[in-house]
């Protein structure tokens, strides 16, 4: 090479802790173009043009007539050397198209440490669980902001029955909350902020207590408090750890959950219909597999968790979403959509969380040490839902969803109570038998809020309290309940208005 072709060498200076920036140089470096260029390595170098924090944000790269170009505009510079890539440097400079180059090489710049490499695996989980809420958000939005005529039911009789024009203000923020997450390279204030008005929500109405709503709650609290600094390996391998802990606990519970001749006589049928509609003789096979399916989904919970059994754990448990997608999808029961998104988040977390090179031991996923989340965490997903069983503790706070084990609940309604409610309430009911109107509470709930019923007693109470209300006629009004358990289950229960003050 010559001393002028020397001369005419493109620079370029870069973060070479940053594993997508290595990659990238690596391949230029080994590209038939690397006589082009002059690839240093701000680590490697005793002295620099540029200040260290300046390459740190974004790569900087001298011509050959000294000029410096920086972010996407030296990545542009770059791939101009290669006669291949010269039409895509030509779209890049667009009016149009430049700035959005430049925003989006910022996101990556902040976050280029977490992209790919050791620490790309919590970066991509915070991806999807921050991504996977705002869909159910957007999904379901007259539970969280109305209007809707399913009552609200709050935590406490002292908490406001509603903060309208506030919980617009409030929902609009956790979009954009959301979004300063997803692309802050310190994304803790943001998450944690989003989780405070999660919780503001969930103060003022236990039906917005869905299954979703309090495993990626959990799951983005875990993440929250990491301090997203790409060297702390430790911390990092503890918020993975927190994270394994509760989707191998909602596996073992969910199918602990299972263990009863509701599920397989009734939850699982339904489930099926459509395989059982089109194959009326997988009827019995099928009837096997209900029975089956509990000890298989608690094998795969525990099995995530050991070196021995993880990868076929991991298909099993990754074929059991799919499964659900299936039977309740656009092309199976097309019913509940809002744990469509959640049930593909799941198989996502669940790749993300057990492969790879990782290792973590039971030990360390049941063993929190100091660390009080850890322990907290432990606590709500491996302790707590044993009480479900005795009904001393939350269904949907316990992975009991499509369990059989859930307590269910109807309002009947005499045609004078029908008359004197609210049209868009009296809409529900369904006239039954002589002077009998039924209302049922899933029905209801999917319909106007597209969620499930919170289904607990205390809820299903207040709920029917604010129909009381809403005639002049409570006397035409009884509610049904239903509290089906492992243990402890509770006989059919009839309530009067006048029983639920």
């Amino acid at each position: 090479m010559t001393d002028d072709q020397t001369a005419k060498r493109i620079t370029a200076f870069y973060d070479g802790k940053c594993p997508m920036c290595a990659s990238l140089m690596s391949a230029v470096d080994s590209s038939n173009m690397r006589n082009t260029f002059d690839l240093r390595d701000m680590h490697k170098q005793k002295s620099l043009p540029f200040a260290r924090e300046a390459i740190e944000r974004q790569i900087h790269v001298v011509d050959g007539d000294g000029q410096t170009h920086r972010g996407a505009q030296a990545i542009l510079k770059i791939a101009a050397q290669y006669p291949r890539l010269r039409m895509l440097v030509a779209a890049g400079q667009a009016p149009l198209v430049r700035p959005l180059l430049e925003i989006g090489y910022g996101v990556v710049a902040r976050n280029r440490r977490f992209l790919f490499g050791p620490a790309s695996r919590i970066f991509w989980s915070k991806t999807t669980v921050i991504v996977i809420f705002c869909i159910g958000l957007a999904m379901s939005p007259r539970l969280w902001i109305g209007p809707r005529t399913y009552p609200l039911a709050p935590v406490s009789e002292l908490l406001p029955s509603s903060i309208y024009p506030i919980d617009i203000l409030l929902f609009g923020s956790l979009f954009a909350l959301a979004t300063a997450a997803l692309v802050s390279a310190r994304p803790q204030k943001f998450m944690l902020a989003f989780l405070a008005i999660i919780g503001i929500f969930c103060l003022l109405d236990q039906t917005r207590w869905q299954p979703w709503v309090f495993q990626l709650g959990f799951l983005l609290a875990a993440l929250a408090l990491f301090s997203w600094d790409s060297d702390d390996v430790r911390g990092r391998k503890r918020a993975l750890d927190i994270a394994r802990l509760i989707i191998a606990m909602t596996y073992v519970f969910s199918g602990l959950q299972k263990m009863n001749l509701n599920f397989i006589d009734n939850d699982f049928p339904w489930i099926v219909e459509p395989i059982t509609r089109l194959l009326p003789s997988m009827g019995a096979p099928l009837r096997l597999l209900a029975m089956a399916a509990p000890f298989i989904q608690v094998g795969f919970g525990v099995g995530l968790l050991t070196r021995k059994f993880r990868w076929i754990s991991l298909v099993l448990a990754v074929s059991m979403h799919l499964f659900i997608l299936a039977m309740f999808g656009p092309f199976g029961h097309n019913w509940n959509d809002i744990i469509w998104p959640w049930t593909a988040a799941m198989a996502i977390l669940d790749i993300l969380l057990f492969t790879g090179s990782d290792t973590f031991s039971f030990r360390e996923i049941f063993w929190p040490g100091r660390h009080p989340y850890h322990l907290c965490a432990l606590i709500v997903f491996a302790f707590l839902p044993l009480f479900s069983f005795l009904n001393l503790w939350d269904s949907f706070l316990s992975a009991a969803l499509y369990s059989g084990n859930l307590t269910e609940a109807t309002i009947y309604v005499s045609d004078m109570g029908r008359e004197s409610l609210p049209r868009d309430v009296a809409a529900f009911l369904v006239h039954t038998s002589p002077n009998t109107n039924v209302l049922n509470f899933q029905r209801w709930a999917i319909e106007d809020l597209n969620v499930i019923p919170y289904p607990e007693t205390r809820v299903y109470k207040k709920v029917t309290t604010a129909i009381c209300r809403l005639t002049p006629y409570p006397a035409e009004v009884v509610l049904l309940i239903r509290e089906q358990r492992l243990f402890r289950s509770r006989p059919e229960t009839g309530y009067r208005c006048w029983d639920l003050a």
